[in-house]
């Protein structure tokens, strides 16, 4: 019901009206989805069920979460507090919730202009101060990048010692795969599984990488049940890349 109606209202309704009213449109269509069984711990809104998207991502009708997001939220709410924060395209619902949270100072990014954020950095070239950000969150970024150890070192450079890098990106088994050849949308689509993608890491191979230039990353493996209340992804990967202190 809820792709219908979002059809629907893209073909009668000007772009600029929908997200003018999105949170009008967002509770009618969330009256649908009302129950007890689910609840987003963004919004907490509470559900009979998520909105399964095609690639099984579970989107909340009522702020638009995904379950990464949600994911991530659960790892920030009690690390926050009174800290400075670099968020790269930050999603609409978790930039409301961390900048209404007690913290210190939030900067958000996006490069391309796609989401809503208060800076246009470029993360191989951030004009940022040396040791600015107590917490980087580096969300479904890497991949997109050209230089991604320069990127990399970028994130190292701004970040406190004893700072923390907050890191996701696709994964795959064995070696990274990026092949500098492939260069339309249509390749890199099918190499990558994402036409704006440069390269697939491996746990290991984005590791090493950090490793490299200065983090000391470690993995954390969430293992959730497939219809947990929170919609969170019953196997998620996250990389958390620290800063030593001097």
């Amino acid at each position: 019901m809820y792709k219908k109606l979002k059809q629907i209202s893209k073909r009668l309704i000007p772009s600029a009206i929908i997200k003018r009213y999105e949170k009008s449109i967002r509770k009618v269509i969330s009256y649908y989805y009302s129950g007890d069984k689910f609840q987003c711990n963004i919004c907490g809104f509470k559900l009979s069920k998520f909105i399964l998207l095609n690639d099984d991502n579970k989107l909340c009708p009522n702020c638009g979460s995904l379950s990464r997001g949600r994911k991530l939220w659960s790892l920030l709410e009690k690390e926050i507090a009174n800290k400075t924060i670099l968020h790269f395209s930050p999603s609409k619902s978790l930039k409301e919730i961390i900048e209404s949270s007690n913290i210190y100072k939030y900067v958000s990014t996006d490069y391309n202009a796609e989401f809503a954020a208060n800076k246009q950095l470029n993360i191989e070239a951030l004009n940022e101060p040396d040791n600015q950000f107590d917490i980087i969150i580096c969300y479904h970024i890497l991949e997109h990048i050209d230089n991604d150890i320069k990127a990399m070192s970028e994130l190292y450079r701004v970040l406190k010692p004893d700072g923390l890098c907050i890191i996701q990106t696709p994964l795959k088994e064995g070696d990274i795969y990026e092949n500098s050849s492939i260069k339309t949308k249509a390749e890199r689509r099918i190499h990558f599984g994402q036409e704006d993608h440069l390269r697939i890491y491996s746990l290991k191979g984005l590791m090493n990488r950090l490793e490299k230039v200065g983090f000391v990353p470690k993995q954390k493996i969430f293992r959730e049940s497939l219809n947990n209340r929170f919609g969170f992804i019953p196997k998620d990967i996250v990389v958390i890349a620290e800063k030593p202190a001097n």
